[in-house]
């Protein structure tokens, strides 16, 4: 009976898929979004999900889904110097403990791939999967900053990407992953939850008026930019600016709007697509490497016409003035003209907005995303 179940699953392309993750931190992110979501993609495909890791909201998401998981603790991944260092020593009792537990976890689950979410079991699991012949799946959300760039484990990082495939979700960021040394990387565009777009009944239509309403949602940290937006907005008084988000400069940036009553800054949204449909304009002004900015994306499906930085992985799947605004990172006057063209012609950004939605349609669906993985896991 085994035999037959195993011969009916290769005929039918179905596979068995086990999903690790052990973070340094742990919060409802983007990536763990991502990663649901491509957990439910798959199942509704047909295929076995499975997930091991000590990664305290995927182990929860995953329990509540009913999805197989396994709870396992090796560590923090070595992304910060003093980790690299335990990691240089404790490795090997690591690896035993690690292949150890992947082997009693994948006696009952048969394991035909492995998509690895950090940088511990790359580094762990990669040999001992290569040499049993089961198929490496990494999987890059991340901002590549010095955790990666000056790493010490980058050398051996770049020997094991040769026995996997590394996905990364822009062009942009397979250039830099390239550039690295990292070897067989496709990009894979994330996928738009469509049920996080729902936007409340009683939301009004949205109409033009004089008040310009933008809005943006990021996390309240340099690399993301919002201080440049604040200032490209300053001055424009006609111009309301709501931005979503928390982070380590949320007080500088409270303080630097202290004196704009047209600027305010909230910690959380609700009601996600009602917050993009009551805009104008959406704006991610990201000044250093953003993976991909799929904020971005979710106002596009909504019809709002965005403005993204050349920074924003995004931006490599658009073209300028056509389906959005691509302005160069790290400059308020940018922001400011590109914002200012936005008030003053409405019909040309009517027409992005529209381009914006059908592109956003094409290629940012859920849909998309999880067929593009089936076609590298098989």
């Amino acid at each position: 009976m085994a035999a037959l179940w195993g011969c009916m699953r290769c005929y039918y392309g179905i596979m068995n898929i086990l999903f690790t993750r052990f973070p340094l931190e742990s919060r409802m992110g983007g990536a763990e979004v991502q990663t649901l979501a491509l957990m439910r993609g798959l199942q509704k495909k047909g295929h076995e999900v499975a997930f091991l890791g000590s990664c305290p909201v995927l182990l929860e998401e995953t329990e509540k889904l009913k999805i197989e998981n396994g709870k396992w603790k090796i560590g923090n991944p070595p992304v910060t110097k003093w980790e690299a260092v335990r990691f240089l020593w404790n490795q090997f009792l690591k690896k035993r403990e690690l292949n150890s537990q992947f082997s009693i976890f994948n006696f009952q689950f048969h394991a035909d791939a492995v998509v690895m979410l950090s940088l511990s079991e790359k580094l762990l699991l990669t040999p001992y999967l290569h040499k049993q012949r089961i198929k490496v799946i990494w999987v890059e959300h991340d901002r590549v900053g010095p955790w990666l760039t000056h790493n010490p484990w980058l050398c051996k990082l770049r020997r094991l990407s040769r026995y996997a495939t590394t996905i990364v979700v822009s062009e942009l960021s397979k250039k830099i992953y390239e550039q690295l040394g990292f070897s067989n990387v496709i990009a894979i565009p994330n996928g738009i939850d469509a049920s996080r777009l729902q936007p409340n009944r009683n939301q009004e239509p949205r109409t033009r008026n004089k008040t310009f309403r933008i809005g943006t949602i990021a996390r309240l940290s340099n690399d993301k930019g919002i201080d440049l937006l604040i200032d490209a907005v300053k001055d424009l008084s006609d111009v309301q600016l709501t931005i979503v988000g928390t982070g380590p400069a949320e007080a500088a940036l409270q303080s630097a709007i202290c004196n704009l009553s047209h600027v305010s800054i909230t910690p959380h949204i609700d009601d996600l697509a009602s917050f993009y449909t009551s805009l104008d304009l959406f704006v991610l002004p990201s000044r250093e490497h953003d993976p991909f900015g799929l904020v971005a994306g979710e106002a596009m499906m909504l019809g709002i016409p965005v403005i993204v930085t050349d920074a924003c992985g995004i931006a490599g799947y658009l073209t300028n003035q056509r389906d959005a605004v691509i302005v160069p990172a790290g400059s308020a006057a940018n922001l400011h003209r590109a914002i200012e063209d936005a008030h003053n012609n409405p019909g040309k950004y009517s027409a992005i907005e529209k381009e914006g939605q059908c592109t956003a349609q094409k290629l940012f669906t859920m849909e998309h995303m999880v067929e593009r993985y089936e076609e590298i896991l098989q």
